[in-house]
């Protein structure tokens, strides 16, 4: 009697660890099914980056400001030297540091007010662009943003270049990919995802207004 209850323990405990051997291969089956679905996962996640990566460098924009000068005009231009459409956001312009709102503002702070009755002869011309926010500059496109025709002027003013700067916040039509090109900065434009709020933003300014008492 004693030998089948020894029998009927073995048959149990042998039972019990084929159960328990089986538990386990379904459960090193089971944890290399997640590790096999999160590594196809995480490949998926990395060729769509590579994509996306990929279709941003085909429509980057680069914007940058450049100047003319000859001598009887001083003209300033906006140039997207990228393969792709510059979507401009903000442009904040600045003499000595100080936000001066527009290109009139410009003017005045580099080379005073009342302009047109100190030129001489009363010979000046002012021109002006009317970009907006949401203005857009397509691939290798120029647009001239602002010409001063005055032989008494424009010497001076191209003399005070280094006392200027821009920065133009721009985007690509990819949503996210946003730019700060910082005109005294050099180097590549700082890529963000947005582009902040400006007060006293060029492209918000009344210059076609204020051109008529320079």
């Amino acid at each position: 009697m004693a030998d089948s209850g020894d029998d009927r323990s073995t048959g149990e405990g042998e039972r019990f660890a084929r159960l328990t051997r089986g538990v386990r291969i379904d459960l090193v089956i089971a944890v290399c099914a997640l590790l096999v679905s999160s590594l196809a996962t995480a490949a998926s996640w990395w060729q769509t980056r590579v994509i996306q990566q990929q279709l941003s460098a085909q429509v980057w924009p680069y914007m940058n400001v450049s100047e003319t000068v000859s001598p009887d005009s001083f003209k300033i231009l906006f140039n997207n030297d990228g393969l792709g459409p510059a979507v401009l956001r903000s442009v904040l312009v600045e003499v000595d540091g100080k936000p001066v709102g527009g290109f009139v503002g410009l003017l005045h702070a580099v080379l005073g007010t009342h302009l047109r009755s100190r030129a001489k002869n009363g010979e000046i011309a002012l021109d002006l662009s009317t970009l907006s926010p949401g203005s857009v500059l397509r691939a290798g496109e120029t647009v001239q943003v602002f010409s001063l025709t005055s032989k008494h002027y424009a010497p001076l003013l191209f003399d005070a270049l280094k006392r200027i700067k821009f920065q133009t916040c721009y985007c690509a039509i990819v949503p996210g990919s946003c730019w700060l090109a910082d005109s005294s900065a050099g180097g590549d434009p700082r890529p963000l995802p947005v582009c902040p709020p400006v007060e006293r933003d060029l492209l918000r300014s009344d210059d076609t207004t204020q051109s008529r008492v320079i």
